[in-house]
C-alpha cells in the first residue's frame, strides 16, 4: 500500500488551532476564538479555512475591516471558491462597498449558477441599488433552486412591497408563514404582512398583524406608530 504524504507540521498546527478556535466560538468565547484563529493563520498563512473562520469571528466581534482583509487574502489563495465569494460579497454589501460586492456576486453566480445563496446575494445587491424588479428576478432564480428558503422568501416579499405589489407580497408571505409553527412567525414578517394588508385597505387584518408583531417584543418601532395611526383613523 502506498504511504500517504504526511501533513506538514505547520498545517497540522493550524488545523488543531482552528478546531480549538471553532470550539471556543461555539461556547461564545469569542475573545479566545479570535486568539486561537489568529494563531492558526500565523501558523499556516496558506490555510484558506483558517482565514475564513478568523474573518467570521473578527466580523462578529465588530472588527469588520480586518475581517474583510482576511477574506480578501483567502480569495487570493482560492479565487475559484464560490462560497468565499458569497461570504466576502455579503461583507462588502453590508459595508456599502457595492462595486466590490457586485464583482464578487457576479463571480459567485458564474462559478456556482446552481447556488441559491449566490442568487440571493445578487438580489440583495440589486435591492441596495433600488433595482427592485431585478431583485425579484434574482430572488426567484434562487427560489427555483431552494423554494422553501425562508430568507429568499422574505427578501422576495420585501422587494414586492418596494414595487408596491402588496398582493404578491402577501402571497409570498403566506408561503413563508406556512414554514413556521403556530405563533412562531417572526415580528418582521408579521410587520411586512401588516404593511401589505394596510396597502390593500384591509385595515382590520393589518391591525391584527401589527398587534401580533408588537406582542413579539422585537417588532420595528414603526409597527407601533402605524398601529396608532390606524386606531386614530383618517383625519375628518
Amino acid at each position: 500500500m502506498p504511504r500517504r504524504n504526511p501533513v506538514p507540521a505547520e498545517l497540522a498546527d493550524a488545523r488543531r488551532l482552528c478546531n480549538e478556535g471553532l470550539s471556543a466560538k461555539d461556547r461564545q468565547d469569542l475573545v479566545r476564538a479570535e486568539s486561537l484563529l489568529e494563531a492558526a493563520v500565523k501558523s499556516c498563512p496558506l490555510d484558506v479555512d483558517a482565514r475564513r473562520h478568523y474573518a467570521d469571528v473578527l466580523w462578529t466581534r465588530g472588527q469588520k475591516m480586518d475581517a474583510v482583509a482576511q477574506m480578501a487574502k483567502a480569495l487570493e489563495l482560492s479565487p475559484a471558491d464560490a462560497g468565499l465569494c458569497i461570504e466576502a460579497g455579503r461583507m462588502y454589501l453590508e459595508l456599502g462597498l457595492l462595486a466590490e460586492a457586485d464583482r464578487l456576486s457576479a463571480e459567485a453566480v458564474r462559478l456556482a449558477p446552481g447556488s441559491d445563496t449566490a442568487w440571493r446575494l445578487r438580489g440583495q445587491l440589486a435591492m441596495a441599488r433600488g433595482q427592485f424588479d431585478q431583485a425579484v428576478a434574482d430572488f426567484h432564480r434562487g427560489l427555483a433552486i431552494a423554494p422553501d428558503d425562508r430568507q429568499l422568501l422574505r427578501d422576495t416579499a420585501e422587494a414586492y412591497l418596494r414595487l408596491d405589489k402588496p398582493r404578491r407580497a402577501l402571497a409570498t408571505l403566506a408561503v413563508l408563514g406556512e414554514s413556521y409553527g403556530p405563533d412562531d412567525t417572526p415580528a418582521d414578517v408579521l410587520m411586512m404582512e401588516a404593511v401589505a394588508q394596510e396597502s390593500l385597505g384591509r385595515i382590520d387584518d393589518a391591525r391584527d398583524s401589527y398587534q401580533q408583531a408588537i406582542a413579539k417584543g422585537d417588532a420595528p418601532p414603526e409597527a407601533a406608530k402605524r398601529l396608532a395611526a390606524l386606531d386614530v383613523g383618517p383625519a375628518r
